[in-house]
């Protein structure tokens, strides 16, 4: 270790770190000294590493061997913007992090370590770290790939986003591709688009609510915003509209209630297409059908199952035109595939 005399140690002994290359800062004992150096501190002005600017500053080691506390103002800027440039998708609070974590240790990949501990951190993406530590993705890959599922959403409409961010982040610990996640909302698009007209008539006109296609969409493929447009109902109003775009009068308390027996949107819409045959075989055998009895063989009444059975029985012994629905076992299958 280097030694000084002790006047030199009264006018105190310059020592340079990483992140205040033209500053230098000062110590007055050999015993402090000696600590510093083995801290990392040189004798001599160190290079400047990428994103450091330089600026020096910083604490000053007394007599006592103890170290100011305080971050310097410089200091900390330095830190600041070394984040913005290598950094710049972080949330301002994990960039406030990196600078204090990079003023700790003046290195980038310490840093950034010391940022992935932070509780700053662990909220913005926290998700990204697996238990055993690790990352599933790096934080630029995973706002990238967050990009790309916003942009996904804007082309069909949907501009705010910010109720799927809890979506977004099980997508990215899915690996699920931007690629996938598109073919995903493609599918999912093009099997209600026809229907939305009915479900936004529906809002308006029966529960008050003003909206628009965009957001009903998004109510269909997210719950939570699901629950703020009509507090979960939305599935029921589905059901609900596909009666009405097949010409039959469904109210809410029977959508619900089908909703609720396992009906789905896609059933819904097949079960509506066949009780229109099933009306005009009504019509050809001289018998009374009300939709209701479709509507509750299709989720398991043995009774209405029955009446169905008849019809169609009495309608094939009339006509040896094929009903258009699939029989097994006695039951109408053919109605709720898919």
């Amino acid at each position: 270790m280097a030694t000084y005399s002790e006047a030199e140690f009264k006018a105190g002994i310059p020592v340079y770190r990483g992140d205040a290359p033209s500053g230098g800062e000062r110590v007055f004992n050999q015993k402090d000294l000696d600590r510093v150096l083995r801290q990392g501190y040189s004798l001599n002005p160190v290079t400047l590493f990428e994103g450091n600017t330089g600026i020096g500053g910083g604490s000053v080691y007394d007599t006592s061997g103890s170290e100011a506390t305080d971050i310097s103002d410089a200091r900390y800027d330095v830190g600041i913007e070394t984040a913005k440039a290598l950094f710049s998708w972080f949330p301002e609070p994990v960039m406030k992090a990196y600078a204090r974590a990079w003023v700790k240790f003046g290195k980038q990949d310490l840093a950034l370590a010391e940022t992935r501990n932070s509780s700053e951190w662990e909220a913005e993406f926290g998700f990204l770290k697996r238990k055993d530590g690790t990352l599933i993705k790096s934080e630029v890959e995973a706002m990238a790939a967050i990009a790309s599922y916003k942009e996904t959403l804007r082309e069909i409409g949907i501009t705010n986003t910010e109720d799927f961010k809890k979506q977004f982040e099980q997508l990215v610990t899915g690996e699920t591709s931007p690629d996938e996640f598109q073919q995903r909302i493609d599918i999912v698009y093009e099997g209600v688009i026809d229907n939305i007209p009915q479900v936004e008539n529906l809002f308006r006109t029966q529960y008050g609510i003003d909206t628009d296609a965009p957001t009903i969409f998004a109510a269909l493929i997210n719950p939570e915003i699901n629950d703020k447009l009509l507090k979960g109902n939305i599935k029921s109003v589905q059901i609900q509209a596909e009666g009405m775009a097949a010409g039959f009068s469904v109210n809410f308390e029977r959508a619900k209630a089908l909703e609720q027996a396992g009906l789905t949107q896609e059933k819904a819409r097949q079960l509506y297409q066949v009780a229109g045959r099933l009306g005009g075989m009504a019509a050809q055998t001289g018998r009374e059908f009300g939709v209701g009895t479709l509507e509750s063989a299709t989720i398991g009444d043995a009774a209405a199952q029955e009446e169905i059975d008849l019809l169609q029985g009495e309608a094939k012994t009339m006509s040896s035109a094929r009903v258009g629905a699939k029989k097994k076992d006695g039951k109408v299958t053919g109605l709720l595939e898919g």
